[in-house]
């Protein structure tokens, strides 16, 4: 496989609509971070897989150093922002790390942009709102009433203001498109998720061949909870043979243990 990332900026730099940034050399795994958040939620693992990979961080749009951009704050319209990207970066085919929105991101690119995706592991991801539990539901609906009646008068409030409305209307993937995910797919959740233990098994079970593991001890932050752990986890699953050799024909669970 090709893997020529010349066209990388490094350290980072905007390509199109998003600011990117990259580190080391060898074959490309992008990292997709969450709501509210930046590539600097996957610092504490770069030591361990960065090593003979090239890691792509790429801020979503309203997000760190990307600007908002036109069109509506979608899930939906920031997985066709990384199609995007990676056609600009000359990437057809690459493998992707995302966390919890970025996790969401990652399942729309698999399903709206077939071929892009080589191996993906979505951590603390959901398929639509109501996969997360009542607490993380309501916070999402207080910060959204609130900012919606800010916004209007300070305008520095908007960009906020539509990041809570993701957390309320997005993302809005239905199970039965992920039977189209035709990618080798790692499920991992903390095991105090904020995602419902029953939504991820409906992502895995969803997805053809999907693996799950859940790392033990920690919630919803397994990025910055457990670095070490989760590195181990996707290092493992990426250097599991190319994408076309079976693994077992079952998906297959694990858990990560301090």
């Amino acid at each position: 496989m090709n893997h020529d990332t010349r066209r990388l900026p490094a350290p980072g730099g905007q390509v199109g609509p998003l600011w990117v940034v990259t580190r080391g050399s060898g074959p490309p795994l992008v990292l997709l971070h969450g709501n509210g958040e930046d590539h600097h939620v996957f610092d504490r693992m770069v030591p361990a897989l960065g090593a003979g990979r090239t890691l792509v961080g790429i801020d979503s749009r309203a997000h760190g150093r990307s600007p908002r951009g036109d069109g509506p704050l979608r899930i939906a319209t920031m997985a066709d922002d990384v199609a995007l990207v990676l056609d600009l970066l000359g990437l057809p085919s690459v493998d992707v790390l995302g966390f919890s929105d970025g996790g969401n991101i990652g399942l729309e690119l698999a399903v709206r942009h077939p071929g892009r995706i080589r191996r993906l592991v979505v951590v603390g991801a959901n398929l639509f709102p109501a996969g997360m539990n009542r607490s993380m539901r309501a916070v999402g609906r207080v910060g959204h009433a609130l900012l919606s009646v800010l916004a209007p008068v300070v305008p520095r409030l908007r960009v906020p203001a539509e990041r809570f409305a993701l957390m309320v209307h997005d993302p809005c993937l239905d199970p039965a498109d992920l039977a189209r995910v035709d990618v080798p797919t790692l499920v991992v959740t903390g095991e105090r998720d904020v995602v419902r233990p029953e939504h991820t098994r409906l992502i895995v079970g969803s997805i053809p061949g999907a693996r799950s593991a859940v790392v033990a001890g920690v919630g919803h932050m397994v990025p910055v909870q457990a670095p070490d752990r989760l590195s181990a986890l996707v290092t493992a699953f990426l250097a599991d043979g190319p994408p076309d050799e079976p693994s077992g024909g079952t998906a297959g669970a694990t858990r990560a243990n301090p």
